[in-house]
């Protein structure tokens, strides 16, 4: 008796036969005596679910996260950091800590970096934009289309309907390519008057510190072009 199986009803796993579950202690409450035939089957039938349950918990273990970030989220972090890199390259030139020639080597490979994102981000507005325009043109269409009664009431709802949707959903991965800092609207002064002392001290203390008219001139159009993209931000 003690060799058979059975599944305990509280905790849904296979234990032995007996007045007790081994696993989770509480009573097992087993049926009337059954045929050897109809236990063993149903000891097959409990050995199976068991196997299968176990095989689906491998599964879904082994998926990955259902958690996706978008492509605008991807490239907007992956700008934001260059530049979050390239500020704390500032910051650690105009305190001392690099020297002219090499600061000027990674800056210019920050620069080109965040050259080649801000392309891809500046792109991505387009398409979106160009796609807003194209919907709002549908939009008007479908409104006078249903005004001169070519298109019923139920065809023009479902549509319309179905535009606001794609609509209500640019608008979102638009706000996010805007802010190519990834910084919170609270942060933005914050942020914007770094910028700022960055761009004054290279003005004023570039040349003195090994950089020369040329670099000190393009660093701080960069800083310029960064204080104008946040004044947008702020406004």
């Amino acid at each position: 008796m003690w060799g058979e199986k059975v599944v305990c009803p509280h905790c849904g796993k296979l234990t032995n036969k007996a007045p007790y579950c081994k696993y989770c202690g509480k009573p097992l409450d087993l049926p009337e005596e059954k045929s050897p035939e109809a236990e063993e089957a149903e000891s097959e039938e409990a050995k199976k679910e068991i196997v299968i349950e176990r095989v689906s918990e491998e599964v879904l273990e082994r998926k990955p996260s259902v958690q996706e970030i978008s492509e605008e989220r991807k490239i907007v972090e992956q700008l934001a950091n260059v530049y979050n890199w390239r500020n704390s390259l500032l910051e650690l030139f105009l305190n001392g800590e690099a020297s002219a020639e090499v600061f000027v080597d990674i800056y210019k490979e920050y620069r080109n970096r965040i050259k080649a994102v801000n392309s891809k981000r500046l792109e991505m507005i387009r398409s979106l934009e160009d796609r807003i325009s194209e919907l709002n043109s549908k939009l008007e269409q479908l409104k006078i289309r249903h005004e001169i009664g070519e298109i019923p009431d139920k065809q023009y709802i479902t549509e319309k309907l179905s535009i606001d949707r794609e609509l209500s959903k640019i608008k979102p991965r638009l706000n996010i390519l805007h802010n190519a800092f990834n910084v919170k609207l609270a942060d933005l002064p914050e942020y914007e008057a770094k910028i700022r002392e960055f761009r004054d001290r290279i003005s004023s203390e570039g040349v003195s510190r090994g950089l020369s008219e040329e670099d000190v001139n393009m660093i701080v159009s960069d800083l310029d072009e960064t204080l104008e993209s946040l004044k947008d931000l702020l406004e």
